[in-house]
């Protein structure tokens, strides 16, 4: 079995380009002034769409009015929701375990695998596995693809030179080359016998975090939407690659990269302020207002803390908006915070900022990101949310 190579690219080619920009957004300062409580709100959301996305590819049917219903607003859960619940804890397993010194070992990438394959049904009836965390110890072929992944007997050698190839030092100009040809190397050794494609898809964040992409530290990403805006011309573009030819590996590359940075460029976004209160949030409070989720009053004090500089508020500020009593301060506070549409900014603290994500503002949130482009219709088979 030969080491995986990272093909030469033309350096003065469309795909040099792009990996010059995205190696600016890498070392990029992150000047933005969301507060930290809004930020961490948005990211869960593009966690929700980074992990539902990933399950509709590989034909999940829950949309995502169906998750927003099912999952956040009623708790309820079928196995369908249970896969989408695996991909948000393995999420957070690779937030909580990856960073600039990781080593990709055999150990991790299994750990994974058990994540996301936990609780569910085996193949060929369900997305779960009959050796969760092992590779596969059968011969598989791949559905809509001429490519046939490898013989089980000789998998370890393949699972082995991938391994090694992640962890290997490449220098900077390769190593986004590297995450988008160790996606497709994934897939075409397809080392498990169920979840390879949720896999290769999260294996994608944790290497981003790995190269500096500042996840942990101000950055949204949702590397899967790449692949889910167009799942056919995925699934064509991994199976041309599947020829190895120089050409044709790095057609996938510059594929993978020119989205993965389009994407980052417009994530980016979200961590102005000013965009975050006049593009999302305030009109979402109107669309919440008008579909009757929020009252007349719970409309002004929401409005009236998101276009405030530090987008908290404390209970006295409530004499601005009319309300003086303060037993009437005190009620109207805790109802919105029963209602999960407050949150203190600090544990057990007097300050409450908007909360927008478990509750009935996502719908309105998630319909304003959804007209701002940062959701595609392919979550949500052209529904409202």
């Amino acid at each position: 079995m030969e080491a995986i190579q990272i093909p030469d690219p033309s350096w003065g080619s469309d795909l040099a380009n792009i990996i010059l920009d995205l190696e600016k957004l890498r070392t990029k300062q992150l000047g933005g002034d969301v507060p930290p409580y809004i930020f961490f709100q948005l990211k869960d959301i593009f966690q929700i769409l980074e992990t539902l996305g990933s399950a509709r590819i590989e034909g999940n049917n829950t949309t995502l009015s169906e998750y927003v219903e099912k999952i956040i607003v009623d708790g309820s859960n079928d196995e369908s929701s249970d896969e989408i619940i695996n991909l948000e804890k393995a999420i957070h397993f690779i937030e909580e375990h990856t960073n600039e010194t990781t080593q990709f070992d055999r150990a991790f990438i299994s750990e994974i695998h058990k994540i996301l394959t936990d609780g569910l049904t085996p193949p060929p009836n369900g997305e779960g596995s009959r050796y969760s965390g092992a590779l596969r110890q059968h011969d598989v072929s791949i559905k809509s693809s001429g490519h046939t992944p490898p013989n089980h007997f000789v998998l370890q050698q393949y699972f082995d030179a991938f391994i090694s190839f992640i962890n290997e030092s490449h220098k900077e100009q390769y190593q986004l080359l590297m995450v988008a040809i160790a996606h497709h190397r994934f897939e075409h050794i397809h080392p498990f016998d169920n979840g390879n494609g949720r896999m290769g898809r999260l294996l994608n964040y944790a290497f981003l975090i790995k190269l500096g992409f500042q996840v942990k530290n101000g950055r949204i990403i949702n590397p899967s939407s790449v692949f889910y805006t167009d799942r056919d011309k995925y699934y064509d573009m991994l199976s041309k690659a599947d020829s190895l030819k120089d050409s044709d590996v790095l057609e996938w590359c510059e594929y993978f990269l020119l989205g993965l940075k389009n994407e980052i460029e417009k994530i980016d976004s979200l961590l102005d302020q000013n965009y975050v209160k006049k593009q999302i949030l305030q009109p979402a409070l109107k669309i919440a207002r008008e579909n009757e989720h929020i009252t007349t009053q719970e409309f002004k004090i929401l409005t009236y803390l998101v276009n405030k500089e530090e987008m908290a508020m404390k209970s006295e500020e409530l004499s601005k908006l009319g309300i003086t009593d303060s037993k009437k301060k005190s009620i109207t506070m805790a109802k919105l915070r029963d209602k999960k549409m407050l949150i203190s900014t600090t544990k057990g603290g007097r300050i409450y900022t908007i909360h927008f994500v478990n509750n009935y503002l996502l719908r309105a949130v998630m319909q304003v990101l959804k007209k701002n482009g940062f959701v595609s219709d392919f979550l949500n088979n052209g529904e409202e949310v």
